[in-house]
C-alpha cells in the first residue's frame, strides 16, 4: 500500500486521546510525515476502482452510494499488540466476541487466542501446532462463539469445538468431517455460526462447506444431526431467531430461504449477479441480508419475499461479513465489513443512511459484544493491524425528549428490533429498561 514504513509510527495502543487529526489517526499513522490522509485515501480509492470487475462497475452505477449522515458509533480504542489473521482472501470471519472480556481471534499459524477490550495478554484457546490433519497442521478458516461454546473450521474439513466453561480451562475436541463425497475437490469450511436448538436449547453449529454441503453439529455430543446438499459450494448461512428458518448463500447468485430442520428450499431470492459470501438474519426474525461478489447488499422482509426492501452498494470493495445489531442494543443497524478498508454501519430502519469507518488494510472480521454497545473490528494487515473497538455514540437522536425510549420515536419509528414490553422479558436482552433509557438520553446540549 505504500505504508510499509508506517509501522514505526504507531503506538501499541491508540485511544481517543491519542488521535490528532492529520498528525495521528486510529491506526497510529502520522500523516504529517507523508501526505494528507485524504490525499492518500483518494489515490488508494482510484487504484482500487481501476481493479474492479465489469460487473461491479455496472452495479456501482446502478446503485448510487447512500448518504453518510449517521453517527451510531465512535472510535474507542485500537490494540496493535494482538494481530488477527485469515488465510483466505474470501473468508473473513476470524474473530468472535462473547463479551468485552472475551474476544477470540485467529493468529497466523498458531491457533485461536483470547484477549479482552483492555488488551490483556493473549491466552491460547486452540493451539494448532499440537494437532495434524492429513499430515498437516490445521489452518483455521472460520470461527464463531456463543455463551460458553466456541467452534472453528479449517482447510481440510477439520473442526474444533471448545467448551469455554470447563473447570480446568477451555477443553477442545478436534475432529474431521468424514462423509466427503469422492468427487469433492475442496474440503474448506467456509463459514460457521451457532444457535440454540429450539427444543433442547443446546448449542448447534452450522458448518457451510466447499463440498456443496451444509451440516448441523450438536456441540454437546459432537455429532452431526443433519447434512443438506446444495448445487454448489455453500459460503455462509444464518438461522432465524426462532430456529425454524435458515438463509443460505453460496457459489450461486440466488439467496435461499430453507427449512432449518429439513433443508427444504422454501424461497429462492434473486437480487445479485454474483456468488454470495455473507448473510445475516436480524433478531426481529423479519429482516434478512445477503452480500455478493458483485458488491451489493440485499435486504429482505420475511413477511413478503417478492422483492428486496433495498439493494445497497458497498463503499468500494467486496462485502465479506454482515452483522445485524443485537436485540436491546439501541437503534437498528446493519454492519457491512468489506474485504479491505471499510466498515459501514447502515441505518436498518430506513436503509437510506449510514456511517462509514475507514482504515487501511484487510478486514479479518467484525462482531458485536452481546449487548451491542461495542463493535469490534479485526484488521489483519501486516504491520498496521490489530483489534479496533467502536462504541455506541451518545444520544440516539438529537430531537428526543425525556421519557420511555419508545415514546421518543414518532411516525411509527421503532428504536430496536422489538418494543419495550417485548424486550423486558427476553433472555437475549442483556440490559434493563432503566439502562436502555439512560443510553438513549441526548446530553449534547447539557453544559458541564
Amino acid at each position: 500500500m505504500g505504508l510499509e514504513e508506517a509501522e514505526g509510527d504507531h503506538l501499541s495502543v491508540i485511544t481517543r486521546d491519542d488521535l490528532a487529526g492529520e498528525d495521528r489517526d486510529y491506526q497510529g499513522i502520522i500523516w504529517s510525515k507523508r501526505m494528507p490522509r485524504a490525499e492518500f485515501r483518494s489515490k488508494r480509492r482510484n487504484e482500487e476502482k481501476a481493479r474492479l470487475s465489469k460487473v461491479m462497475r455496472q452495479y456501482n452505477k446502478r446503485h448510487p452510494p447512500i448518504n453518510q449522515t449517521e453517527n451510531f458509533f465512535s472510535f474507542r480504542r485500537m490494540d496493535k499488540r494482538h494481530r488477527p489473521w485469515g488465510p483466505h482472501f474470501q473468508l473473513r470471519n476470524m474473530m468472535a466476541v462473547t463479551s468485552r472480556q472475551d474476544i477470540y481471534y485467529a493468529e497466523r499459524l498458531k491457533g485461536i487466542f483470547k484477549t479482552d477490550a483492555s488488551g490483556s495478554k493473549a491466552q491460547p484457546i486452540i493451539d494448532t501446532t499440537k494437532h495434524t490433519v492429513n499430515g498437516n497442521m490445521p489452518m483455521i478458516t472460520t470461527m464463531a462463539a456463543m455463551d460458553q461454546v466456541l467452534i472453528a473450521g479449517g482447510f481440510e474439513g477439520e473442526y474444533a469445538v471448545v467448551d469455554l466453561a470447563s473447570n480446568n480451562g477451555p477443553h477442545t475436541s478436534m475432529d474431521v468431517i468424514r462423509d466427503w463425497a469422492p468427487e469433492t475437490k475442496s474440503f474448506i469450511t467456509n463459514h460457521v455460526h451457532l444457535f440454540n436448538d429450539r427444543s433442547s436449547y443446546t448449542p448447534q453449529a452450522v458448518l457451510s462447506s466447499n463440498d456443496f454441503s451444509l451440516r448441523v453439529l450438536d456441540c454437546a455430543t459432537n455429532t452431526f444431526r443433519y447434512k443438506f446438499p446444495f448445487s454448489a459450494a455453500v459460503n455462509c448461512s444464518a438461522t432465524s431467531a426462532d430456529g425454524r428458518l435458515r438463509v443460505v448463500a453460496g457459489d450461486f447468485p440466488e439467496t435461499l430461504i430453507t427449512n432449518a430442520e429439513t433443508g427444504e428450499t422454501l424461497q429462492t431470492l434473486r437480487a445479485h449477479e454474483g456468488d454470495a459470501f455473507a448473510c445475516a438474519w436480524a433478531d426481529d426474525g423479519i429482516h434478512v441480508a445477503s452480500a455478493a461478489q458483485d458488491g451489493t447488499i440485499a435486504v429482505w422482509d420475511a413477511r413478503c419475499w417478492r422483492a428486496p426492501l433495498a439493494v445497497l452498494p458497498c463503499e468500494l470493495s467486496i462485502p465479506r461479513v454482515l452483522r445485524f445489531s443485537p436485540l436491546g442494543s439501541g437503534p437498528r443497524v446493519l454492519v457491512v465489513a468489506e474485504a479491505d478498508d471499510y466498515v459501514s454501519v447502515i441505518n436498518a430502519t430506513t436503509f437510506a443512511n449510514k456511517q462509514v469507518f475507514d482504515f487501511f488494510g484487510q478486514t479479518g472480521g467484525v462482531d458485536f459484544a452481546p449487548d451491542g454497545q461495542s463493535l469490534f473490528v479485526a484488521n489483519s494487515e501486516f504491520g498496521l493491524g490489530g483489534i479496533i473497538e467502536l462504541e455506541r455514540a451518545g444520544g440516539w437522536d438529537a430531537e428526543r425528549v425525556l421519557g420511555d425510549v419508545e415514546e421518543r420515536y414518532w411516525d411509527g419509528k421503532v428504536v430496536d428490533w422489538a418494543g419495550e414490553d417485548e424486550m423486558d422479558g427476553n433472555y437475549r436482552v442483556l440490559c434493563g429498561k432503566g439502562e436502555r433509557n439512560r443510553r438513549g438520553l441526548d446530553l449534547g446540549s447539557v453544559d458541564v
